[in-house]
C-alpha cells in the first residue's frame, strides 16, 4: 500500500514500521505538500493515489467530508505526538492498514484501541 503521513509525523522513525511491512510510505514534506490545507491535501493524496493518509490531528474527522474520497484515513488521537511516543501505535497500525475499508476514517486512541469514525 503506499501511505501518506501527515506533516505532524515527520520523524523517519515513524516511516520505518511501514516499511518493514512492505508498504510504500511518503510524508507530506516529501511531495512537496507542507503547509497545504487539510481539504486539498486529501484531495491531492487521493488523486495521487494514495491508499491510506496517517494524521494526528484530532480535529480532522469534525472539519472535512469524506465521502468522495477512496483514501482510508487514521487518525492519531493521542496526547503525545513525539516520535517515540508514537512508534508503539505506528508499528500496530502498518500491520493493519491493508484491513481498513476504502473511505473509511478510523481513530486510534494511547492504548491503542481501534475505533472507527462514523461520518
Amino acid at each position: 500500500m503506499l501511505i501518506l503521513l501527515d506533516e505532524n509525523l515527520l520523524s523517519k522513525k515513524l516511516k520505518k514500521p511501514f516499511v518493514d511491512a512492505g508498504h510504500s510510505v511518503q510524508n507530506v514534506e516529501d511531495m512537496g505538500w507542507r503547509g497545504v490545507k487539510d481539504r486539498e491535501l486529501l484531495a491531492l493524496a487521493d488523486n495521487h493515489p494514495f491508499d491510506v493518509f496517517v494524521t494526528s490531528d484530532k480535529n480532522l474527522p469534525y472539519q472535512q467530508n469524506f465521502r468522495d474520497i477512496q483514501l482510508r484515513v487514521v487518525v492519531l488521537s493521542t496526547t503525545s505526538t513525539r516520535p517515540d511516543y508514537l512508534l508503539p501505535l505506528i508499528i500496530k497500525i502498518s500491520g493493519m492498514v491493508s484491513s481498513l475499508a476504502s473511505c473509511s476514517v478510523t481513530l486510534i486512541n494511547d492504548a491503542g484501541e481501534v475505533t472507527p469514525f462514523n461520518m
